[in-house]
């Protein structure tokens, strides 16, 4: 059975290569205090495993809007300038359901048939929100197979938890972000407390010596007077 022995060897392959990307990701969730590097990292390797072009990573702003903060396979100004609303567009959308999405085919899916894709070739995508402790932190955007085939469940559900990994990697980054501030914060604040302390010596060692001085002044007239009496 050539077929089943064929099958038996990919399926194997495939899990591998999932333990591989898993083991990756566990890593960068204890070390990285950077976001921009968990994200990346996070992106290439949904966008390697799926065989995909394309692909975004987008992260919630102060204003309620997503901004992409890495991509591949997108042009740099749209990169820049690109924000879109909770709500607006597939991105939008997703991030507002909390429900991650596998297309097979854009045109005859009823819930973004109406959406312009003019920038990808393909009909078929992933979008997967990025949720930590229930609150939105971003959404993960794959596309475009470089097969032009339709994307896999096999795929769409690594990338699930890929994206579930990655709003672990990117709330630890960010406290790790937040550990680093206040400990240089605290740091600043010893030090300007043992200057004050060392400025405190210095007075009371100033005022010492100043009180000092007139004593000695008049025990010396003191004893001039009682020489000279």
């Amino acid at each position: 059975m050539p077929y089943n022995n064929d099958y038996s060897i990919i399926n194997a392959e495939l899990i591998e290569k999932k333990i591989s990307i898993l083991q990756e990701i566990s890593s960068s969730i204890v070390v990285s205090d950077n976001i921009t590097s968990v994200a990346n990292l996070m992106l290439d390797l949904a966008i390697d495993y799926s065989n995909a072009e394309k692909g975004s990573l987008m992260l919630l702003n102060d204003s309620g809007e997503l901004y992409i903060l890495t991509s591949r396979g997108l042009d740099k100004k749209f990169i820049i300038t690109y924000k879109i609303a909770i709500g607006e567009g597939i991105a939008g959308t997703v991030a507002e359901n909390l429900e991650p999405v596998l297309v097979e085919d854009i045109e005859t899916d009823e819930r973004f048939n109406k959406r312009k894709r003019d920038r990808y070739k393909t009909r078929s995508f992933i979008s997967c929100p990025i949720i930590s402790k229930n609150r939105l932190l971003g959404v993960m955007n794959i596309n475009d197979k470089k097969d032009g085939g339709v994307f896999t469940n096999d795929e769409f559900e690594l990338i699930k938890i890929i994206s579930n990994h990655a709003a672990i990697a990117i709330e630890n980054a960010a406290l790790m972000t937040q550990l680093k501030v206040k400990a240089a914060e605290l740091e600043e604040l010893n030090k300007k407390l043992i200057e004050t302390d060392i400025m405190k010596t210095e007075f009371i060692g100033r005022i010492s010596h100043e009180l000092r001085t007139p004593m000695n002044s008049i025990r010396g007239a003191i004893y001039f007077l009682q020489q000279t009496g």
